[in-house]
C-alpha cells in the first residue's frame, strides 16, 4: 500500500508539470489566435481606412499648392470616417501625409512642404500612413510566447497606401496646325508631300524649324494658346486655371492632366506675354531666374543648354558654329506659314536638322513616318526647293545622328546641374484652329495630336516680334492618358507580434 501511494503522488507530481507545460502552450495558442488575430484585424482597419482616404485625397492633386491643399484635407476626413479595435475612431494630420511624382519613397516629401505652384508640380501621387500605436496584449505576455522566453506586453502596426495617377506628357500650350489655303482648313494627320514623298503631319515637316509665333494667326496676334491644365472638357472651366501664373509651373515639367487622349477637346486663351510662361520655358536652358517659378530639383534643365544659332542669310556656315547664338537667326517668314513645304528661298531657313532629319511617308492611310533621308544625298534640292538644296551645315550632319547629341556641340548647364536629356524637347497639343469655339479664357480648343517641338534657343516674348523658335519632331503616337487614378501599392506590417516582424 505505501508502495502504491509513492507512484500515485509521482503520478500526481507528473500531472502537475504536464498540466503546466500544456497550460503555456495553450497560452502560446491563444495568444496567436487571440492577440494575433486582433492585430491583423487592426492592421485590416488601418489599411481600409488608408486605401480611401489615399484614393479620396489623390483626386485633388492638380499640380497646384490649391489642389494639394484640397488632398490634404480630404484624405484627412476620409480617414477620420473609419475605426480601428471596432470603435476608435482613426485621427491623423497632415505628417500622415506624403506626396510625389511617383509611387516609390524616393519620390515622396512631406506634404506639409509644399507651399507653391512650382512645388506643386508634377506632385500626383498621395500616400497615407496610418499608425496604431502602442497596444496591449492578452495571453501574448506569457513567456515562452517568443523564442527567447519572454512575454510580449504590447504590440503595433500600421496601414499605408499610395494612389495617384502619371500625368500625360503633353504641356499646356497649344498651336495651331498648318493650313491648306484652297481650303481653309487644317492639314492632314499625314501626307506625303509631292515630288520628295516627305512626310509632313498637320502640316509640319520633321527637322525644319518654326516660330511658334509665326504660325496661323488664332486672333489678330498670332500667340499659340494656354491650355487649361486642370479642367477635363465637358466638365465646369475655371477662367483662372488657363491663366500664365497657373500654367506656368506645368510648362516647368511638360506635363498637363486635362488631355485624355487625342483627338479631343481642352479649355483654353489667348494670351502669352514675356513672364512666367517665357521663364517656365527657358527653365530647360538652365535660366531660373526671376519671374521663374520652375524648380531646378523636380524640373532639370536639359543635358546640352548650348543654343542653336547661325549668321547669315541660309544659315551658311560651319557645323561647329550651328549651337552659337546669332541676331541673325532665320525661321520661315510669315508668308511660308500657310505653304511650308516648298519655300523658293534657302534664306527663309534658319537651322535645319538640329534635332532630327526630315522623315519619308511610308504607304500607310493617313501616311506615317518612314526612314530617314540620308543627310548625304541629292534629295536636298527637292526638299527645300532650292537652287543648291538646303543650308550648307547639313553637309557636316554628325555620326551621332543629331547635333544637339553630338559631344562636340554639348555644354552643360554646370552650376551644380547634370541636366537631363531631351528636356528642350517640348510637347505641345497641335489644335485644329478653324474649328476652334472661342468664349475667353475658356475657349474650346479641338485638339489633333500632340507633337514634339525641339527648343532650338531659348524663348524671347518681350521684342517684337516674338520668338519661339522650335523644330517639329513628330507625333506622339500612340499619345496615352494615364490620368486614371489608381493604388500602386500596399504596405503594412506588425511590430513587436507573435511573429517578431519588424516595420
Amino acid at each position: 500500500m505505501k508502495q502504491l501511494a509513492i507512484q500515485r503522488n509521482k503520478q500526481r507530481g507528473a500531472i502537475i508539470i504536464v498540466f503546466t507545460l500544456s497550460m503555456l502552450v495553450l497560452f502560446g495558442f491563444m495568444a496567436l489566435v487571440i492577440d494575433l488575430g486582433r492585430i491583423y484585424v487592426v492592421r485590416s482597419e488601418l489599411q481600409n481606412a488608408a486605401d480611401a482616404a489615399a484614393l479620396a485625397g489623390a483626386k485633388d492633386l492638380d499640380q497646384t499648392l490649391a489642389g494639394v491643399d484640397r488632398a490634404k484635407a480630404r484624405a484627412i476626413a476620409m480617414a477620420g470616417q473609419h475605426y480601428y479595435q471596432f470603435s476608435t475612431p482613426i485621427s491623423i494630420t497632415a505628417a500622415n501625409l506624403s506626396v510625389g511624382s511617383c509611387p516609390e519613397d524616393a519620390c515622396m516629401v512631406p506634404i506639409s512642404s509644399i507651399a507653391s505652384n512650382a512645388q506643386a508640380t508634377g506632385k500626383t501621387f498621395l500616400r497615407v500612413y496610418i499608425p496604431s500605436g502602442s497596444f496591449s496584449t492578452f495571453f501574448a505576455r506569457v513567456p515562452m510566447t517568443r523564442e527567447d522566453n519572454a512575454g510580449i506586453t504590447s504590440s503595433a502596426t500600421y496601414g499605408e497606401a499610395v494612389a495617384g495617377r502619371y500625368t500625360n506628357n503633353a504641356a499646356p500650350l497649344g498651336v495651331c496646325g498648318l493650313i491648306n489655303t484652297s481650303t481653309g482648313a487644317t492639314r492632314p494627320k499625314g501626307e506625303a508631300l509631292p515630288g520628295t514623298n516627305e512626310l509632313a503631319q498637320f502640316g509640319f515637316r520633321h527637322g525644319v524649324s518654326y516660330d511658334i509665333f509665326n504660325l496661323n494667326p488664332l486672333v489678330p496676334n498670332s500667340d499659340p494658346y494656354l491650355v487649361n491644365p486642370v479642367d477635363t472638357y465637358p466638365n465646369a472651366c475655371n477662367p483662372g486655371n488657363s491663366s500664365a501664373n497657373v500654367t506656368a509651373p506645368f510648362v516647368c515639367g511638360g506635363t498637363s492632366s486635362a488631355l485624355t487622349s487625342v483627338p479631343a477637346t481642352v479649355y483654353g486663351n489667348t494670351g502669352i506675354s514675356a513672364g512666367p510662361i517665357e521663364a517656365a520655358l527657358n527653365s530647360r536652358f538652365n535660366d531660373f531666374s526671376a519671374p521663374s517659378v520652375c524648380n531646378s530639383t523636380s524640373t532639370p534643365p536639359d543635358s546640352n543648354i548650348r543654343a542653336f544659332g547661325c549668321t547669315g542669310a541660309g544659315c551658311a556656315t560651319p557645323a561647329a558654329d550651328w549651337m552659337t547664338p546669332a541676331p541673325a537667326y532665320q525661321v520661315l517668314t510669315p508668308s511660308d506659314r500657310y505653304q511650308p513645304a516648298s519655300p523658293d528661298d534657302r534664306s527663309h531657313y534658319g537651322v535645319l536638322w538640329s534635332y532630327s532629319r526630315a522623315v519619308r511617308a511610308n504607304s500607310a492611310t493617313p501616311p506615317g513616318p518612314g526612314t530617314s533621308f540620308n543627310p548625304t544625298t541629292a534629295d536636298w534640292a527637292a526638299l527645300y526647293n532650292t537652287p543648291d538644296g538646303a543650308p550648307a551645315p547639313n553637309t557636316n550632319f554628325p555620326a551621332s545622328g543629331s547635333p544637339y547629341a553630338d559631344p562636340a556641340h554639348t555644354t552643360a548647364p554646370g552650376g551644380g546641374q547634370t541636366g537631363q536629356p531631351d528636356r528642350r524637347v517640348v510637347n505641345l497639343m497641335i489644335i485644329d484652329c478653324p474649328n476652334v469655339v472661342h468664349a475667353g479664357a475658356c475657349s474650346r480648343l479641338p485638339v489633333l495630336g500632340v507633337g514634339r517641338f525641339f527648343m532650338q534657343t531659348p524663348a524671347n516674348f518681350k521684342g517684337n516680334p516674338k520668338k519661339l523658335h522650335m523644330e517639329f519632331a513628330g507625333l506622339i503616337e500612340p499619345f496615352v492618358s494615364t490620368n486614371e487614378i489608381k493604388l500602386y501599392h500596399l504596405r503594412s506590417c506588425i511590430k513587436g507580434a507573435i511573429t517578431d516582424r519588424d516595420c
